[in-house]
């Protein structure tokens, strides 16, 4: 399960593979990486390291005004 904070959004279950990493969950889910920060188990990880399965993954969307 992908739990995304901010945006109006909420909760996806979503099937990911050992072979994906967070940058391709974030692909298939149609979120820009740089508009987020993705944590596991409450620590925030690279895009390019591979799903944690069966973990705790929160997807936070990050604004900015100027």
């Amino acid at each position: 399960m992908v739990k995304i904070e901010g945006g109006g959004e909420s909760e996806r279950v979503v099937e990911v593979t050992q072979a994906d990493t967070y940058e391709r969950l974030l692909a298939r889910l149609g979120i820009n990486p740089v508009e987020v920060i993705v944590l596991c188990d409450g620590k925030p990880v690279p895009e390019d390291e591979e799903v944690a399965i069966n973990s705790e993954i929160k997807i936070i969307r990050i604004v900015s005004s100027g």
